[in-house]
């Protein structure tokens, strides 16, 4: 059942949407609230997840409310409503990130075209988020290095290629996986704040992979560190050197560990050994070289401190089942099928 909220300063207005609300299947009106700062403080507080906003209330205004939700909490679905059929106000909606702007008088029928496109919305990333919410359990690496470039042609298959919509649909499913970080910590952890999201990251699909093998690596450690505290001087020396040639040994020697403890733990917590870790972040960075630079294997190879272009090949086709040549062939490919669909 999804939590709805209502701010509204009109109370016919709260009790007329509470009814609306509630005859859509799946939802439930879980709090009322007459101003804006009171929608910011349950949002802090309880689990919401969609708001219906009136833009002009006491104090702040229901824009101002949504952009203070955001910050906190870029999970809620926010719908600003308004008698207001303006163009500044609905253009500053879309600057908040708020879901749709709607004009009053609502009626029953759109309540239930919007909860209905939520609901389907929800149900296909929620798909996606609950994949990647299994990897994590399982402590299953290779599975995620796998499956993320399938998550994100999913998602451009139901969004699209527009910016807004896979912006906000990356940053819903970041958030969401941050979520399993806030039993760790004291404060929530912003996912845009550490992965922001540029213009550039949303203009090419091979990006949004990337940045979401970022996020997924990211949880990963910080749950492994939480667990083994040793850890995090080892992924901060990886983080840091991963472009050069370094291996178990260099880590060992670095980090005053010893290399059978480090196996075990790191096996137990990332169901891979540090060396796969190692090769798949790396040929993660190479596949980034190759899809938006000119760089041939030889300076690729040597960029990721393999000192042997012949072995960086032989990694690479191991790990993606085809060689750099059929990888390269095949980008250009898809780059062509996507200039011919624009």
């Amino acid at each position: 059942m999804y939590r709805v909220m209502i701010a509204d300063d009109e109370e016919l207005m709260r009790e007329a949407m509470r009814i609306m609300v509630s005859d859509v299947s799946g939802f439930t009106v879980v709090r009322t609230v007459a101003n804006g700062e009171d929608a910011v403080e349950v949002c802090k507080t309880e689990k919401i997840d969609i708001v219906f906003m009136d833009i002009m209330m006491p104090g702040i205004s229901g824009i101002e409310a949504s952009k203070q939700i955001y910050t906190s909490n870029h999970n809620i679905t926010i719908y600003i409503v308004s008698a207001y059929n303006n163009f500044e106000f609905a253009r500053e909606a879309l600057k908040a990130e708020v879901r749709e702007y709607i004009s009053k008088p609502v009626t029953g029928a759109l309540i239930k075209s919007l909860l209905d496109g939520y609901s389907e919305s929800h149900k296909k990333y929620g798909k996606q988020t609950d994949s990647l919410f299994s990897i994590l359990k399982e402590k299953d690496f290779k599975k995620m290095y796998y499956r993320i470039p399938q998550i994100v042609n999913e998602i451009y298959s139901d969004t699209g290629s527009d910016p807004e919509q896979l912006k906000a649909t990356f940053m819903k499913l970041g958030q969401s996986l941050m979520s399993m970080l806030d039993w760790l910590n004291e404060e929530q952890i912003k996912c845009e704040e550490l992965f922001p999201m540029t213009e550039v990251l949303l203009s090419e699909k091979k990006s949004l992979e990337f940045w979401l093998f970022n996020v997924m690596n990211y949880i990963f450690q910080q749950v492994s560190i939480k667990k083994y505290k040793v850890l995090e001087s080892v992924f901060r020396y990886i983080d840091e050197n991963i472009k050069k040639d370094i291996g178990l040994n260099q880590i060992v020697d670095h980090c005053n560990i010893s290399q059978g403890y480090l196996s075990r733990i790191f096996m137990q917590q990332m169901g891979v050994s540090v060396i796969e870790y190692l090769h798949m972040r790396k040929l993660t960075i190479a596949k980034g070289y190759f899809s938006f630079t000119d760089l041939n294997i030889i300076d690729v190879a040597f960029r990721l401190g393999y000192n042997e272009s012949s072995y960086f090949s032989k990694v690479f086709k191991k790990y993606e089942h085809v060689t750099v040549f059929q990888y390269k062939k095949s980008l250009a490919l898809e780059q062509d099928n996507a200039l011919k669909s624009r």
